[in-house]
């Protein structure tokens, strides 16, 4: 089964802060369990972007005086094509600039790609395709665009399967926003790791359209299933 990249992201961990898994640490890129180190805030140009400032400044260690050079260097990269929109990388050596010019300070940080088999790729590319060439197209819809496959690597350990729920400014959900672990398990005879993850998803249709059902009352936005890999440093 092919498999191609979405991306790399530079996790911060959080612990989860509500629902059956509180307190348990979740190995997903979702901003609405850990916090990216490239996010909106990391743009000159987005709106509200000093709206949590200080929150910003506290969880990175990072002073007032660090921003404006973040800034600068994101909208270049973002230009240059090396980023996507809103927080993802495109190729591991603009991670490791962005981590080592900017928070090489900070420990315990992830580094993490996502892959997506075939049929959900084709699927995210149709749904995210732009009205426009090449106008608001999403980070991830820019690599799997490019259907770089997954190749083994020792510098990758695979972490599980993330079943993730697509916005339309490029951030995602996870299921465990919805606190789904448990029912999916029983649902679709599933296991999770202690990475937080699902160690294999055979029936990826199966769980897709329910995820993806109304009645089910998951964000209504689509959702799809992702592999997951940390990278060493």
């Amino acid at each position: 089964m092919a498999y191609y990249l979405g991306g790399y992201y530079l996790i911060h961990p959080t612990p989860i802060a509500f629902g059956s898994q509180i307190s348990k640490i979740v190995y997903t890129c979702s901003t609405c369990i850990n916090e990216s180190l490239l996010d909106s805030w990391s743009y000159s140009w987005t709106t509200n972007n000093d709206r949590d400032f200080e929150q910003i400044k506290s969880a990175f260690s990072l002073t007032s005086d660090d921003i404006v050079p973040i800034r600068s260097w994101v909208d270049d990269a973002f230009d240059e094509k090396r980023i996507g929109w809103d927080c993802v990388f495109k190729d591991l050596d603009t991670l490791r600039e962005y981590r080592q010019k900017f928070f090489s300070h900070l420990h315990g940080i992830w580094i993490i790609s996502i892959y997506f088999e075939e049929t959900e790729a084709n699927d995210l590319l149709r749904i995210f395709k732009p009205r426009e060439a090449h106008f608001g197209e999403l980070g991830l819809y820019e690599n799997l665009i490019m259907k770089i496959p997954e190749v083994e690597s020792a510098a990758e350990s695979l972490l599980g399967f993330d079943i993730i729920g697509m916005e339309s400014g490029g951030g995602f959900h996870t299921f465990h926003c919805h606190d789904l672990a448990a029912d999916l398990v029983k649902r679709f005879n599933l296991e999770v790791n202690g990475h937080g993850l699902f160690i294999a998803i055979d029936n990826t249709k199966a769980v897709s359209e329910y995820m993806n059902d109304p009645e089910t009352g998951c964000e209504p936005v689509p959702w799809f299933v992702c592999k997951t890999k940390l990278v060493s440093d």
